[in-house]
């Protein structure tokens, strides 16, 4: 069996998790593993369908990788019925428990629960345990170059560290930029130091990734899911005065692509081409209630009338509204 007999993944960043199961699949020398998530913070986290998978062997196995994410949340009985489980388990069964707590300083964040279990001593007896603070700029470099391994791209002399330095530190963040970077790299796969400029600034990430998910059908769950998030981390009025400044910046771009002004945007090609679709389909009239609706927040704010959390809702849904695609016809 070229793989540990389960595994403990310790890093508070999803896409290094998944970065790094993707690996091991890899590594392990099955193709056609069946991968079944779980998540440790559901209200039943480890269903029986996932003990039947665990502990009985089927009569015609599949190989089956059960991926426990945020594990660290499991209660102390889960962990007992886990710590008995793996004793048995068949050469087709590859648990992953992914502990995604924050780290504080360089001690990984294993819950004292689970660390005294006997399953988990093994795994670090053993080495089954991968742990990562998450992407810093020490890292980032490695992590753009295996990128380019992956995908064929090159880079003209320098450009991957000026990547390394322009890029934020959220791997979720940093390959959708990179996917964008590939785009424009095109059929020469050469990404060159123009290109640097394509990348968002890092506090504006988060909106570049807003409004390309508005403009998408099926994207309401997932931007209000980020509001929700962004609630829950209590930082709703820095979200909000951040979002309205770069709403405007974003309104003025559109309504001079759409005047013909295009010489005037200070954008790289690449950009004012994407921007360009956009700011046709909106038209003046959508432009301009864009605007209204930035305007309109930051009254409703400032005077008091509502509170951060409700005018977030509300652009939100403002926003969703104004940017799906509509019925010929039909006006913002």
């Amino acid at each position: 069996m070229n793989r540990p007999k389960y595994l403990f993944l310790v890093c508070p960043d999803p896409q290094l998790i998944k970065s790094h199961v993707d690996e091991r699949m890899a590594a392990s020398g099955q193709q056609d593993w069946e991968v079944k998530t779980f998540w440790g913070d559901d209200d039943d986290p480890l269903p029986a369908a996932f003990w039947t998978d665990l502990t009985i062997k089927s009569l015609f196995p599949q190989p089956k990788a059960l991926i426990v994410r945020r594990a660290h949340t499991l209660k102390a009985d889960q962990l007992d019925k886990l710590d008995s489980g793996v004793k048995g388990l068949s050469s087709d069964v590859f648990p992953i428990f992914c502990l995604e707590g924050q780290w504080k300083g360089k001690k990984p964040p294993v819950p004292a629960t689970l660390s005294r279990r006997s399953f988990f001593k093994k795994a670090k007896k053993e080495g089954w345990i991968w742990e990562s603070q998450g992407l810093d700029q020490r890292s980032l470099g490695e992590f753009i170059r295996n990128w380019a391994a992956r995908t064929g791209i090159n880079f003209e002399p320098g450009v991957d560290r000026a990547l390394s330095m322009a890029l934020p530190t959220d791997a979720v963040a940093v390959r959708l930029e990179l996917d964008k970077l590939e785009l424009a790299a095109g059929d020469e796969k050469v990404i060159r130091k123009e290109h640097v400029e394509l990348v968002a600034p890092v506090g504006e990430m988060e909106f570049f990734d807003l409004m390309d998910a508005l403009g998408k059908r099926g994207a309401e769950a997932a931007v209000w899911k980020r509001v929700l998030s962004d609630h829950l981390k209590k930082s709703q009025d820095k979200m909000l005065f951040n979002l309205i400044g770069y709403l405007a910046s974003q309104a003025r771009m559109y309504w001079m692509l759409q005047s013909g002004e295009e010489s005037k945007v200070k954008a790289h090609p690449y950009v004012k081409k994407l921007k360009t679709g956009v700011a046709k389909r909106l038209g003046r009239q959508g432009i301009a209630r864009m605007i209204d609706l930035a305007l309109d927040s930051e009254m409703s704010v400032k005077t008091g009338a509502r509170h951060h959390e409700e005018v977030l809702d509300i652009l939100v849904a403002g926003l969703i509204n104004l940017f799906q695609p509509k019925p010929q016809g039909s006006r913002y």
